[in-house]
């Protein structure tokens, strides 16, 4: 299971909400939660003008780790400068076994917010597998400050773990076997046949991939339940991939999804995939990207 976690923090009201799930946290099995602030003004410029911001943010950084440890956790509290993104996930590089927490934090036109760019360049970049918690503010009609929930705050109730049976897929299965089966209540395993490839084969090709796809379906369905006592179902459909997997999300009420991020690149759907890109812009759920790794591809 996963014992340590980092959160990031602006010290935002959204990012506040990220420590109310302690208990959410605990049942995934951390233990250590360290919380992470890049403050917007140097610290050089606080101390050179008198500036008492240093003093507000320890001051709210502590009340932070107490309340951690009022949950029963572990916590400690770093700042950095620097770019937010990358010193986020130059801080999580030193500890490689960690879980990279973060907010959605973002503005958008539609209903729906779009992530941030912090928030995107993170998962883009980070060797550390990210949980990115879905974050909605909305501002009504007279409020100065949106208000903001979150929109899955059981993290642990329900997961889905995507899976195209590709080697890096099984890298993120491995992973999700080792660390995360024991942390949710219940779990689902699901493949999307695309219909788009499968509209080019005839009915005796189509026939064979459902055999051979159920069976490595049913195959890591029990590997999975054997390192828990959760309940564990597989899903195997068909159609276009990213709407199906909505679709599932909401139908089965999932809390969270893992998936795999992969490629490098300039744009997100290059870096993270255009699977994995759609669904952290478009999930209820939350999101727990496991970054690809060529050199493990052979330990899954």
């Amino acid at each position: 299971m996963i014992r340590h976690a980092i959160i990031a923090t602006d010290m935002s009201p959204a990012a506040d909400l990220l420590l109310d799930c302690t208990a959410e946290y605990k049942q995934m099995g951390i233990e250590r939660v360290s919380l992470l602030h890049i403050p917007s003004i140097s610290f050089n410029y606080m101390e050179y003008s008198g500036y008492s911001m240093r003093v507000h943010i320890e001051a709210r950084m502590l009340n932070m780790q107490k309340k951690m440890n009022e949950a029963g956790l572990e916590a400690d509290f770093h700042f950095r400068e620097g770019l937010p993104s990358q010193v986020i996930v130059d801080f999580a590089a030193a500890y490689p076994d960690a879980l990279l927490i973060i907010g959605s934090k973002g503005h958008g036109i539609q209903k729906r917010n779009l992530i941030g760019s912090t928030t995107q360049r993170v998962i883009q970049q980070s060797n550390n597998p990210v949980l990115m918690m879905r974050v909605i503010c909305n501002k009504e009609a007279g409020m100065e400050v949106p208000g903001c929930h979150l929109e899955s705050p059981q993290v642990s109730r329900h997961a889905i773990l995507l899976t195209d049976f590709s080697p890096h897929a099984k890298a993120v299965f491995a992973y999700a076997s080792r660390h995360l089966a024991r942390g949710f209540r219940s779990m689902s395993l699901m493949h999307v046949q695309d219909s788009v490839v499968m509209s080019h084969r005839d009915q005796s090709e189509i026939d064979e991939f459902n055999r051979i796809d159920n069976q490595r379906l049913l195959r890591a369905t029990a590997e999975l339940r054997r390192g828990t006592d959760a309940p564990v179902s597989c899903i195997l459909t068909m159609g276009m991939v990213v709407p199906e997997i909505l679709r599932e999300i909401k139908q089965s009420k999932a809390s969270t999804i893992v998936l795999g991020t992969h490629g490098k690149g300039y744009y997100a759907d290059v870096v993270c995939g255009s699977t994995a890109s759609a669904l952290a812009q478009l999930s209820s759920a939350n999101c727990l990207f496991v970054p690809h790794d060529p050199d493990k591809e052979g330990e899954a």
